[in-house]
């Protein structure tokens, strides 16, 4: 009698306590989806404002009379097009390059036991944790007079004149770095491969090899095409961060005509101050948003396109959080 009873209880308790965490779930979700979407819902809705709503207490997020005037003015102040042609150049081939090299480096780490091998991967994560402000003044003496690896300056000591080219204020100072493995964030790209890469069955190698292929065949054929997801991954992961860096851009191009979109941003708020100052702080904040908003649309519809893949390869590489 006494467990009859008690079977009911303890189920009703089991139930109760199942509900109670699946609230608390959907609470913390909604949540944290909440802090991440409130910079991007404020954005768009500041963007489509008027200057005189923004001071408006009876309006929080939806304007009276949404308006896309503060996108025409972001386009009247500055040459918008031709900056987003510059970033999506260097996004672009900066992307493939780094895909390219990293992916090798990646598989080499991963699938071949030579001697050293510990220590080299050591140093790529020292690449990851040593900023890049610590080499700004090597680097821009050696795009300055870039000699092609010595090359140059071993030409110079024959005909007495180094054979050397200037890289700054132009786009090899981003392509440069990141056809040799050294490009922005490419050790962690390096990492992100070397654990995917390891995951993958050595059946499949030794299959390729009995077929005849050579180690790069191998890469090409077998590895390659069995590891999409990372290689998405670090595309989208290149593509985002070299489409928002201001560090090597306010570096070594210090041209406006040059700068990438992201870097002109900056520039084009000591503009929109210049013009209104703190006479018209309103008109300084609604088109301020309407220029972010244009700068990170290309991102966030890149990262719902490729988000798939994203996590599958956060959670297959043992990335947490």
């Amino acid at each position: 009698m006494l467990n009859s009873k008690r079977l009911p209880t303890k189920k009703v308790a089991q139930v109760s306590a199942s509900v109670c965490y699946k609230v608390f779930r959907i609470v913390i979700l909604l949540g944290l989806s909440y802090l991440m979407l409130y910079p991007v819902l404020s954005i768009l809705s500041q963007a489509l404002m008027l200057p005189e709503e923004l001071f408006d207490g009876t309006i929080v997020w939806i304007p009276e009379n949404p308006t896309f005037s503060n996108f025409k003015n972001v386009f009247t102040y500055i040459d918008f097009p031709h900056h987003m042609k510059i970033s999506l150049q260097i996004a672009v081939i900066g992307t493939i390059l780094q895909l390219i090299t990293c992916s090798l480096v990646g598989y080499g780490l991963a699938r071949f036991n030579f001697r050293g091998v510990g220590v080299a991967f050591a140093m790529v994560i020292i690449t990851i944790v040593v900023p890049i402000q610590t080499s700004q003044i090597p680097m821009y003496l050696g795009y300055q007079s870039f000699d092609f690896f010595g090359i140059g300056t071993l030409i110079g000591k024959i005909t007495g004149t180094p054979l050397t080219v200037n890289l700054l204020e132009s786009n090899w100072v981003y392509y440069v770095p990141a056809a040799f493995g050294v490009g922005l964030n490419s050790g962690l790209y390096i990492f992100l491969f070397r654990q995917f890469f390891k995951g993958l069955p050595k059946d499949l190698e030794d299959a390729g090899k009995v077929d005849g292929c050579n180690a790069f065949m191998v890469y090409l054929r077998i590895a390659v095409p069995n590891t999409k997801p990372v290689f998405v991954t670090v595309a989208l992961l290149s593509v985002i961060f070299y489409w928002k860096d201001t560090v090597i851009s306010g570096m070594f191009l210090s041209s406006i005509d040059q700068q990438p979109i992201m870097l002109l941003i900056d520039s084009f708020k000591s503009i929109l101050w210049q013009l209104g100052g703190t006479q018209d702080v309103g008109r300084y904040t609604v088109e301020i948003s309407a220029a972010r908003l244009l700068v990170i649309s290309p991102l966030i519809l890149v990262f719902l396109i490729c988000q798939k893949f994203f996590i599958e390869c956060m959670d297959r590489s043992g990335i947490k959080g």
